[in-house]
C-alpha cells in the first residue's frame, strides 16, 4: 500500500527524533521539511528542506498531512502559532505514536501530538492537540493534558491530574495525584509538584516552589 506523504515543520534536534518515529511507525512518507530560508535544499536526516514558513498557503494546496517538529523547552509560542496557521489552512495533523510506546485503547490523543519511545499513556487519559510526550514519560489514568504541552523525558504525571495549556514539564519531574496545573508554566527538571498551581510561573525543587514568572 502506498504511504501518504507528510511535511515536517522545523529541522532541529526534535525533528530528527520525530523522523525516527515516523520511519518506525511506517505510515507516512516524509515529503520534505520546512525550515528557515537559508536552509533551503539542505538535508536533515536524509530529507530535503523544501520550503519556509511563508510557503504554507502553497504547501497546503500540494499536501494534506503536516506535522510540527519544532521543539518546546522555554517558549511555547512558535508551536502554537504554527499550529493555528496550519489548522486555519485546513491542513491535517495526524497523531504520531512510536511502536515502542504503550497507549491504552481507552486513552484519547489530540491531533498533532507525538508519542515518543517508551512513553506510557494509561486508561482514561486525555491528551490535547499539539503535545510532545517525550521519551519514557508516564501519563497515568484519567489525567487530562491540554493543548501544546511538552511532557519531557522521564517525567511522571500521576492519576487524575488536570494540566492546562502551553506548559513545559521538565525531565524527571513528578506531578502527584489529583494536581491541577494552569497555563504557561515551566516545571523544572526533577521538580516534585505537591499542590495545585496557577498560570505563568516557573517551579523548581522538591517540593517545587516558585522561582519566577514565565512570559508568553
Amino acid at each position: 500500500m502506498k504511504k501518504e506523504e507528510i511535511v515536517l515543520f522545523g529541522g532541529g534536534g526534535h525533528c530528527r527524533s520525530v523522523i525516527d518515529v515516523i520511519e518506525n511507525e511506517d505510515r507516512f512518507h516524509i515529503a520534505g521539511i520546512v525550515d528557515q530560508a537559508v536552509m533551503l535544499h539542505e538535508k536533515i536526516s536524509g530529507y530535503e528542506v523544501i520550503a519556509n514558513d511563508d510557503d504554507i498557503p502553497l504547501l497546503a494546496k500540494q499536501y494534506k498531512n503536516f506535522f510540527i517538529t519544532i521543539g518546546h523547552i522555554r517558549n511555547s509560542r512558535p508551536r502554537w502559532k504554527l499550529y493555528d496557521k496550519l489548522i486555519s489552512s485546513n491542513c491535517q495533523l495526524p497523531v504520531i505514536i512510536s511502536p515502542k510506546a504503550h497507549v491504552s485503547g481507552r486513552a484519547r490523543l489530540g491531533p498533532g501530538t507525538v508519542v515518543m519511545p517508551f512513553v506510557m499513556v494509561n486508561s482514561g487519559a486525555e491528551i490535547g492537540p499539539n503535545c510532545i510526550l517525550n521519551t519514557s514519560c508516564i501519563i497515568e489514568h484519567d489525567t487530562v493534558v491540554g493543548f501544546n504541552n511538552h511532557i519531557s523525558t522521564g517525567s511522571i504525571i500521576n492519576g487524575n491530574c488536570r494540566i492546562g495549556d502551553n506548559n513545559f514539564i521538565g525531565t524527571n519531574s513528578t506531578i502527584l495525584n489529583n494536581i491541577t496545573i494552569g497555563d504557561d508554566n515551566l516545571i523544572g527538571a526533577a521538580a516534585v509538584l505537591v499542590k495545585d498551581i496557577g498560570n505563568n510561573h516557573k517551579y523548581f525543587g522538591n517540593p517545587a516552589s516558585v522561582i519566577g514568572r514565565t512570559y508568553v
